[in-house]
C-alpha cells in the first residue's frame, strides 16, 4: 500500500524548506506584470467589476470579496486575469494586505540575495517570511518571480495561521483527495490542517487536489477568502452561492471558523470524521498519475502510442515536464509534435524523458544519464541546495511515486540535440 511516508532522505532534504521552487539559476529581478504592483486599487466597498469574470465565473465571490477590501487587484485595462500563474512575489504581496500576523521570526541581516531593497515586493516578502507564512529556498535565495504551486501556497497558509491537523494525516487526505499520492511530503500536514480548517477549495473537482498544479489567480483568491473565513474576518459564503460548493469539507461537520472535522458516534465519542468520497490508496502506474497532473504529457504519450509503455512492469524513471512546461513551447510547435506526420519525433522527445530503472533523487549522481532514446541527459546537482537540473530543465518536484517507478516533474521540455523543432511537418 502506498505511504505518505515513502520520500527518499534526499527527497526529504530537498523538500524540507517548504517552499522550494523550481530552478537553480539566478532569477531576473525586474519587475513583473503582476496585478499586485501595477494595478490601481480599487477602494474598500467599491463594487469590483472585471471585464473578464464573467458572472457566473465560478471565483467571481472570492475576487470581488478580495478586491473590494483592496487585498488583491485587477490590471489597468480593467482584467483580473483569473487563470493567470501566481508569482511567489506576488502571494507575497497579497498575504501582506490580507493578514495581520505577529512576526515568529527574524530575517537575516543579509535578506534573500535575489531580492534587492529595491525590488518591487521586497517589503512584502520579508513580511511573509517574518509573519510565519512563507519561507525562502536554503538561507539566502527567495525565488520570487517563480510561480507557486498550489501546494506552496496551502502550505504557506496553513503555517501563517499557525494550523495543525488533528488525527491522522494520510488517512485524512486520503478520504478527500483521490489525487493524495500526489501531495509533497513537506505539505502533508499543512494541508490536511487546512483542508480540516475549510480553507482549501478545488475547482471544478472538490475530490481533485491538483497539488503541483501552478496557483492561479482565481485560486489564490477563493484560499484567500477562506483563510480569512478561517481568521473570523470575512462571513462564510452562504450556502446558496454555487462557489461555496467547491469548498473541501463544507457540508462536514465542522463550522467555517473551526480547524478539526468532528462526527459524534453512537457512544457519545468524539471521533474523526471521514468522508464517504471515493479515495486512491494506491498510487497507479506511470500513465495513470500522467493523467491527473501531466496532462499535456498523457495526450502526447497517448499520441506517440508510449502510453501502454509506461503502463507496463518497467520500473522506469520519467522526467515529467509540467503543462507548464509544454505551454511554453510555441503554440504551433506543440500543434505540429501531436500531428500524425510528425509521430516519430515526438516518439523520440518523450523517449528521451525516460531512463530504465526506478531511480529516486537520492539515487540520481551527476553525469549522464542514458534514457530510452539512447541518448543521455546530463544531471546536475547542486550542493548547497541539493537542486537537480536535468539538462537546462529543473525538478519542480522529485519522488512522485509510481507502482513501476517514479516520477521527477520538471520545468522545461527536453529535445534531443538531434532534434530539430524548425523541421517539423
Amino acid at each position: 500500500m502506498f505511504s505518505f511516508l515513502r520520500w527518499s532522505s534526499g527527497s526529504a532534504a530537498l523538500l524540507s524548506v517548504t517552499m522550494a521552487v523550481s530552478a537553480i539559476a539566478p532569477v531576473g529581478i525586474s519587475a513583473p506584470v503582476v496585478a499586485q504592483t501595477t494595478s490601481p486599487s480599487p477602494s474598500a466597498g467599491t463594487e469590483a467589476n472585471f471585464s473578464d469574470v464573467a458572472p457566473d465565473f465560478w471565483a467571481k465571490p472570492f475576487i470581488q470579496a478580495l478586491a473590494q477590501r483592496n487585498i488583491i487587484t485587477g490590471f489597468p485595462n480593467g482584467t483580473f486575469r483569473p487563470q493567470q500563474p501566481v508569482q511567489r512575489a506576488e502571494f507575497a504581496a497579497m498575504i501582506a494586505k490580507a493578514f495581520d500576523q505577529n512576526q515568529v521570526r527574524q530575517l537575516t541581516e543579509s535578506g534573500f540575495t535575489d531580492v534587492p531593497n529595491d525590488y518591487w515586493a521586497a517589503s512584502e516578502i520579508q513580511e511573509a517570511y517574518k509573519t510565519g507564512f512563507m519561507v525562502g529556498y536554503g538561507s539566502t535565495l527567495f525565488f520570487p518571480e517563480q510561480p507557486i504551486s498550489r501546494a506552496q501556497a496551502i502550505t504557506a497558509l496553513a503555517n501563517g495561521l499557525r494550523l495543525s491537523p488533528n488525527g491522522t494525516p494520510a488517512n485524512i487526505l486520503r478520504s478527500y483527495y483521490k489525487d493524495a499520492g500526489w501531495i509533497p511530503a513537506y505539505a502533508i500536514n499543512p494541508i490536511t490542517a487546512a483542508t480540516q480548517a475549510n480553507i482549501v477549495v478545488n475547482y471544478p473537482n472538490l475530490q481533485t487536489l491538483s497539488p503541483l498544479q501552478n496557483l492561479t489567480r482565481a485560486e489564490a483568491a477563493a484560499l484567500l477568502y477562506q483563510a480569512l473565513v478561517k481568521q473570523g474576518k470575512i462571513e462564510p459564503l452562504a450556502n446558496n452561492v454555487a462557489a461555496a460548493n467547491y469548498i473541501v469539507g463544507r457540508n462536514d461537520n465542522v463550522s467555517q471558523s473551526s480547524s478539526t472535522t468532528t462526527s459524534t458516534s453512537n457512544n457519545g465519542s468524539s471521533t474523526s470524521t471521514t468522508t464517504s468520497m471515493t479515495s486512491t490508496t494506491e498510487p497507479g502506474d506511470i500513465y495513470a498519475l500522467s493523467t491527473l497532473n501531466f496532462t499535456t504529457l498523457s495526450s502526447a504519450l497517448k499520441t506517440a502510442g508510449l502510453a501502454d509503455t509506461l503502463k507496463g512492469k518497467g520500473p522506469y524513471t520519467v522526467f515529467a515536464p509540467t503543462d507548464a512546461a509544454f505551454a511554453a513551447l510555441p503554440k504551433e510547435t506543440l500543434n505540429k509534435l501531436l500531428q500524425p506526420q510528425n509521430r516519430e519525433t515526438l516518439t523520440k522527445i518523450l523517449k528521451y524523458h525516460v531512463v530504465s530503472g526506478e531511480l529516486t533523487s537520492n539515487q540520481l549522481k551527476r553525469g549522464e544519464l542514458e534514457t530510452l532514446e539512447q541518448r543521455p541527459v546530463n544531471i546536475q546537482i547542486n550542493p548547497g541546495s541539493n537542486q537537480i537540473a536535468v539538462n537546462d530543465a529543473s525538478v519542480t518536484q522529485p519522488n512522485i511515486q509510481a507502482t513501476n517507478g517514479v516520477i521527477h516533474a520538471i520545468n522545461e521540455v527536453l529535445i534531443p540535440p538531434d532534434i530539430n523543432l524548425n523541421q517539423l511537418q
